[in-house]
């Protein structure tokens, strides 16, 4: 198991200024400037542990305490097929949130995640990787087509999985005044409307730094440097997520299209009431059972 996230030869592969005996002084310097040295030490204190655990391990390492609103509605999520879809306001850590918190729930569960976090190894086995659309770049078709296949088959064999339908990070838009996720992309729409299975709306109620969203006005590609750096800048936060009301395969009936779907999903994350009051994930009751539970079979079979 690697112990970095970027290494020097990734970004020797990623652009010829990084080759040689120069380039590398240089890469050096880009990823100390930047915190990707940060982020890889950070990575190294904790990839010994795997998908939930690891995703446990980094928050309790960032010193990110997140709460959940309306926790009672994931009792309904200890059996069969579902899918959650998120707004995407952190571009990384609240992907990292959504597996330990669901993870915990169900082992099965799996991500949808960009090239970026799939980075992460050590949480791969909750991840399905694809490669989202940027700007105008061209996508090489087997990456996505292999993960929408993946997927496919994760919830035809009664697994759960979750979705960021943006596929990027949410950026300030001044049409709404607020922070919100790019256009949902249409084939993960489609995806979510052929399913036929219970969708589980997750609202992210904060957001990255000022200087992030301002970042953007000059160019994604320096806003996107400065994504290391979010990471930790949310020590001691209360970072705030809230489960919405599950939605049924035959309340989805009343939408022919993915697209009104995808509409009125979004609407429902976006209008989400701040919930009047939130559980940390150690006060959460359907983790307090699966905890419960597996101290009495621990146990049990220390006896035998």
């Amino acid at each position: 198991m690697k112990k970095s996230v970027i290494e020097l030869e990734d970004l020797e592969q990623m652009s010829p200024i990084f080759r040689g005996e120069r380039g590398r002084r240089f890469a050096q310097l880009f990823m100390k400037v930047f915190a990707i040295d940060q982020v890889n030490a950070l990575y190294g204190r904790s990839c010994q542990h795997l998908g939930a655990d690891f995703a446990g391990s980094i928050l309790k390492d960032l010193g990110v305490n997140y709460v959940v609103g309306n926790a009672d509605r994931l009792d309904a999520l200890k059996d069969g097929p579902f899918i959650t879809v998120s707004n995407h306001p952190y571009g990384g850590i609240d992907g990292i949130m959504l597996v330990d918190l669901m993870a915990e729930i169900r082992p099965d569960y799996k991500l949808m995640a960009n090239q970026i976090l799939s980075l992460v190894k050590s949480m791969e086995e909750n991840f399905i990787s694809v490669k989202p659309k940027v700007g105008n770049q061209s996508l090489k078709p087997t990456v996505n087509i292999n993960g929408i296949r993946e997927t496919i088959t994760h919830l035809r064999n009664g697994h759960p999985i979750g979705f960021f339908p943006a596929g990027a990070v949410s950026m300030f838009k001044f049409k709404h005044m607020q922070v919100r996720d790019r256009e949902w992309q249409e084939s993960i729409l489609k995806l979510i409307h052929s399913a036929k299975v219970p969708i589980v709306p997750i609202r992210f109620f904060d957001k990255n730094s000022p200087l992030f969203y301002f970042l953007e006005l000059i160019d994604w590609r320096i806003r996107l440097i400065q994504m290391p750096r979010e990471l930790f800048n949310k020590k001691g936060k209360r970072t705030r997520l809230g489960i919405g009301n599950i939605i049924s395969v035959e309340e989805q009936s009343q939408f022919s299209t993915p697209r009104s779907l995808g509409k009125h999903l979004q609407n429902l994350i976006y209008t989400m009431p701040l919930p009047s009051s939130f559980q940390r994930k150690s006060e959460i009751p359907i983790l307090q059972e699966i905890k419960n539970n597996n101290i009495v079979i621990t146990s049990s079979d220390t006896t035998m």
